[in-house]
């Protein structure tokens, strides 16, 4: 679909990065097509998907707004400065190809607090797949819901529905040196640098993921990782009782709480598993980054 320009409307560049998600893309894509916003290019980066994710795509997008890399060797954060340089527009927006926008104001709601200079970034809200497991239900209406709880938190921002102006992004661009969080170290050092985050709850995106134990494992571990480099000038108070068995005991009452209000066997069954492996998972990846990041 061939999307004609507006000149009198800030030209945008919608980013999609994708990997085996044929189950779920074409639905994002639709409702990329449908959005009452108009003044937008769909750019999908793609990481050499086996399952059909690229057939779906090349019904939605031409060649050569289709960009493929290697899964072997994907950055997150590599990949995003290649999808700032290589596309143009006054604001680039990051959509996942498996968030799924809710209505077709989406797009023009995510960009609007844009027109204030003071605002470096933007990210919209995230709500759960009909199919999620209940504890995860519970972390994505944490994190998001009316964003009042995140706001108190030290630090939030999700890059999987977000947008950012193009001199926002030349000037700041993503860290290489990390795997994971790349969107809390590149939001993190635009605040430290002045400049304000905007939580849009009116720019929907369904997204969320049930991750096994063992896949909870390996990204805590892996956010672990990038937390000793994002928060190196000591931010974090690394010691065991504060960075992991405190979190993992107020998660598990916390969880207890919900699944009672829920009347969810599931929830209370799922949470000290899920608790433990994340926060150890956690701990464990810290201080693997503590001894990588050592002298950076």
């Amino acid at each position: 679909m061939n999307v004609q320009p507006s000149p009198s409307r800030p030209h945008v560049a919608i980013v999609m990065r994708s990997f085996n998600d044929a189950g779920v893309i074409a639905a994002t894509l639709e409702a990329v097509h449908r959005q009452t916003y108009r003044n937008f290019e769909l750019w999908n980066f793609d990481s050499s998907s086996t399952d059909g994710t690229l057939d779906v795509i090349r019904q939605y997008n031409v060649p050569e707004r289709i960009r493929l890399n290697d899964s072997r060797s994907y950055n997150p954060g590599r990949v995003l400065n290649e999808a700032v340089a290589a596309t143009t527009g006054d604001h680039v927006v990051f959509l996942n190809s498996d968030a799924t926008p809710t209505d077709s104001h989406w797009l023009e709601r995510l960009i609007e607090p844009l027109d204030d200079p003071a605002v470096g970034a933007v990210f919209g809200r995230q709500v759960s797949r009909p199919d999620c497991r209940p504890l995860f239900v519970q972390d994505t209406e944490r994190a998001f819901g009316d964003g009042a709880l995140s706001s108190r938190w030290p630090h939030f921002f999700s890059m999987a529905n977000s947008a950012a102006r193009r001199s926002v992004l030349k000037a700041h661009p993503f860290e290489t040196r990390i795997q994971y969080s790349e969107d809390v170290d590149w939001s993190y050092r635009l605040r430290r640098s002045g400049l304000q985050l905007r939580y849009v709850a009116a720019a929907a995106a369904v997204h969320s993921h049930n991750y096994t134990l063992r896949q909870s494992l390996k990204r805590h571990f892996g956010e672990g990782m990038a937390d000793a480099w994002i928060f190196r000038a000591g931010e974090i108070r690394p010691d065991f009782l504060r960075y992991c068995l405190g979190p993992f005991g107020m998660g598990v009452l916390r969880d207890a709480g919900w699944a009672l209000r829920h009347r969810s066997l599931d929830a209370l069954l799922h949470t000290v598993p899920l608790r433990g492996v994340q926060r150890w998972g956690r701990w464990r990846g810290f201080r693997a980054g503590q001894r990588k990041y050592r002298h950076a």
